[in-house]
């Protein structure tokens, strides 16, 4: 089962708990674990030992998400990366050969599929029926070719476990835990992956994915409310984008767009692999020179250049639906590594972490206006500015608009009163904490290595976070909610419940 990832640590939800290695690796110790070897084509290979225990575990990530899409081709990343797991000519396929034949044949019949969809209710219907026949009837033949989940059942076979995917806003990573001694196995697998990615059964998948937007999305309420919200809220900068796209460009994204999109974006000098647990950098840096060296380097991809402008007034958007009333608000600030990032990260766990954060003794436990309030430091994304971000689910008989008062009096209050220095350090100590569990795992560490390197440039910058939180002052916090927090930098979205139709 395959994911999507919509904030940074959304991985974590995985159960990486499948190779964990030793119980914890002190993040101050890190920096001397970790052995950084970038190939000619432009591969960083980050390497962390952990010899606890005879497995390792591997996330590589590119730098490439929603945000990197455009109107048209919505949801590519995320569909590239099931795309990933149908094989290449030597895996996956008795004959690619012969297979090779139909696909070709499936292409041009998709295009012209694929444009004709586009066409929306100006579509020729007898033609998109004669066109979805050919497709079936070749799909139907290519099957006899196709061996399924071959890439799953290699890796189970080796003892591999965890193999997984995820696509997020800002970046797409892959993931297996192995035995140590099979670390030769996942370079010939994973550098036939990045190199030779056969887009097999696409426009099958586009239409699994088209099921997966109607289920995740557009049956979840939440889930709308967020693409509504972030519509709102971003009226220039993609992070509008929803990860799994918009149902029209699904419907119509073409095999070569996508072709195009991976031979733009899916490339080693857009990727970064992360190798933590029983390995020996001395005996695997050869072997990944070996099976990635050859890999061609891949064009810069382009250089990013819009920006969000300034918001000048509040923005407000309201829907109905058949579910309980659900609040989303946001403000535009600055991203990692910033200060104001860092005074928003403790901001957050202040108002509404845990069960001594403010606005859940006062909303939720006192007054009980809420069955759940959150605040997140960077909605939406990370390698770009982004939001603050509230979200609440007012309590019955209590309705949006007090809910949304009561948040608003608490961001009110940090304007005019300091935190006070014990609840600050309190919360200092909780994130730092946080921190450190996220390094109990070979997945975890290799998500922080990730992250900073693939995103910022340098997977040394985790030492920057800590220290920007650490340094955090109660001046700051009022700062940020002062520069920041204001009316006309605030977008606010409501779920209505929908009224019954007598």
């Amino acid at each position: 089962m395959r994911f999507s990832k919509q904030t940074k640590h959304a991985c974590l939800l995985l159960t990486f708990a499948l190779a964990l290695g030793p119980a914890l690796l002190p993040a101050q110790s890190l920096e001397e674990k970790v052995t950084m070897h970038t190939l000619k084509n432009g591969l960083t290979v980050l390497f962390a030992e952990r010899h606890g225990a005879p497995v390792f575990s591997t996330l590589y990530g590119f730098k490439v998400g929603s945000v990197d899409e455009y109107p048209g081709i919505t949801g590519t990343a995320h569909l590239f990366e099931h795309m990933a797991f149908k094989g290449t000519p030597r895996i996956g396929t008795r004959d690619y050969g012969k297979e090779k034949v139909l696909m070709d044949e499936i292409a041009k019949v998709g295009h012209e599929w694929s444009v004709e969809l586009a066409k929306g209710d100006q579509g020729d219907k007898e033609k998109l029926a004669r066109l979805r026949a050919e497709m079936t009837k070749l799909e139907e033949e290519q099957k006899t070719y196709i061996v399924k989940d071959e890439i799953d059942l290699i890796y189970s076979n080796a003892g591999g476990v965890g193999l997984n995917a995820g696509t997020g806003t800002d970046l797409t990573m892959y993931m297996i835990s192995l035995p140590a001694n099979r670390f030769e196995l996942f370079c010939l697998m994973e550098s036939e992956r990045m190199r030779n990615t056969v887009l097999r059964e696409f426009y099958i998948e586009r239409s699994v994915i088209q099921e997966e937007r109607k289920q995740t999305t557009e049956a979840v309420p939440v889930r709308l409310l967020s693409e509504m919200f972030l519509g709102a809220a971003f009226i220039a900068h993609p992070y509008n984008h929803p990860v799994v796209g918009w149902a029209s460009d699904i419907n119509s994204v073409t095999l070569e767009e996508a072709q195009a999109f991976k031979q733009k974006y899916y490339t080693p000098n857009n990727c970064v692999l992360a190798v933590v647990g029983d390995i020996n950098p001395e005996t695997a840096i050869p072997l990944v020179e070996k099976y990635f060296g050859d890999i061609p380097r891949g064009e810069d991809p382009p250089v990013f250049r819009t920006v969000e402008p300034k918001q000048l007034g509040e923005r407000r958007v309201r829907f109905e639906f058949d579910a309980e009333p659900q609040l989303m608000m946001g403000y535009h600030k600055p991203n990692f590594p910033s200060k104001e990032d860092a005074a928003a990260n403790v901001l957050a766990y202040i108002l509404t972490r845990g069960r001594t954060s403010r606005i859940y003794k006062d909303l939720i436990q006192d007054k009980q206006i809420a069955v759940s309030v959150s605040a997140m430091a960077a909605y939406a994304g990370d390698r770009f500015p982004n939001l603050f971000g509230v979200m609440a689910v007012p309590r019955f008989p209590h309705t949006l608009e007090e809910a949304e008062k009561g948040i608003l009096e608490h961001i009110e209050k940090v304007k005019t009163e300091p935190v006070s220095e014990r609840e600050l350090q309190k919360v200092k100590n909780n994130l730092d904490a946080q921190f450190i569990r996220s390094m109990s795992s070979n997945f975890g560490i290799a998500m922080t290595l990730i992250d900073y390197q693939l995103l910022f440039g340098d997977w040394k910058l985790f030492q920057k976070y800590r220290e920007l939180i650490a340094g955090v002052t109660a001046d700051d916090i009022m700062a940020f909610a002062k520069t920041y927090l204001t009316p006309e930098n605030r977008t606010v979205a409501c779920l209505v419940k929908k009224a019954k139709v007598s």
